[in-house]
């Protein structure tokens, strides 16, 4: 009897299960151990070894495995790398990220931005505007110093890169500017231990933010999510809310870029229920 998959707005779909099985064995392939017996695969995947044979052997005639003449194990081929190439060069970061920046703005009610290094500043890569009447003026295009900014925190703090110590020390903006390079590195320690920054009157009176790195498939963190507004809205009470948020959506962006994280924790909503995300509720006071 063939194996069938009825879709739910269509007739039965045959052959589904042995298509599932062939792309079961190529997500076989370990990060740690990229080489695979016959035995090994078919394990993994539940498979007899006379059924994995079988759809190997179609794989490998194909390109998708190659098999080692010397010891008979199994490894991804060359048409797996082709079309993963094909796959990365269809992936524009801002048609990618649009609906979780324009998610956030909606759930939160205050803008949410994708932003980037370039330089010694960060760059406004899109946006999306949230329910509040005041902002920063935020524009695409727009750049902000890197270390008046939560964005700015991010990208320095999981970045491979290092920003040398100005000359002439760090620039106050206002009076919570962080001026001191000292203070600059220590943020950045904390940055990467909780996983998110926060800007509070950083860089503009009135206004703060919280931002999450995202990564591209080699981990490497190459934007920033955020959100922000001012202060009677992104206060400091509901910055672990609104930080849980942003995390989430820069986690899912970062998997649909290829990342994969080496743990399936993080944080959830639940740990850090957000009051008054809706226009028509009140946020806690700022202090």
């Amino acid at each position: 009897m063939k194996a069938s998959f009825k879709n739910a707005n269509g007739p039965t779909i045959p052959g589904t299960r042995a298509v599932q099985r062939v792309l079961s064995l190529l997500k076989a392939f370990p990060e740690d151990s990229p080489r695979q017996s016959l035995t090994e695969l078919a394990v993994n995947v539940g498979l007899d070894k006379a059924t994995a044979l079988r759809m190997l052997r179609v794989l490998e005639q194909e390109g998708f495995v190659y098999r080692s003449p010397e010891t008979g194990e199994y490894q991804l081929g060359s048409e797996v790398i082709v079309l993963g190439a094909r796959a990365l060069g269809a992936v524009d970061i801002r048609k990618v990220a649009r609906p979780e920046i324009e998610a956030l703005a909606e759930v939160t009610g205050v803008d949410s931005t994708l932003e980037a290094l370039v330089g010694s500043e960060v760059l406004i890569l899109d946006e999306a505007r949230g329910e509040s009447l005041l902002s920063l003026g935020t524009e695409v295009g727009s750049r902000w110093p890197v270390h008046a900014t939560a964005t700015g925190k991010v990208l320095l703090a999981f970045g491979e890169g290092e920003m040398p110590e100005p000359p002439g020390g760090l620039p106050a903006l206002t009076d919570h500017t962080i001026v001191s390079w000292d203070e600059w590195l220590k943020v950045l320690s904390e940055v990467r231990e909780q996983g998110y920054a926060t800007n509070i009157e950083e860089l503009e009176y009135g206004y703060a933010s919280v931002a999450a790195p995202v990564r591209d498939r080699d981990g490497r963190t190459t934007a920033s999510l955020s959100v922000g507004g001012p202060v009677h809205r992104v206060t400091r009470e509901r910055m672990p809310a609104l930080a849980v948020r942003v995390q989430e959506a820069a986690a899912r962006l970062s998997e649909r870029l290829g990342y994969r994280s080496a743990s399936a924790g993080g944080p959830t909503l639940a740990s850090h229920p957000e009051p008054g995300t809706r226009s028509n509720e009140t946020d806690p006071p700022f202090s």
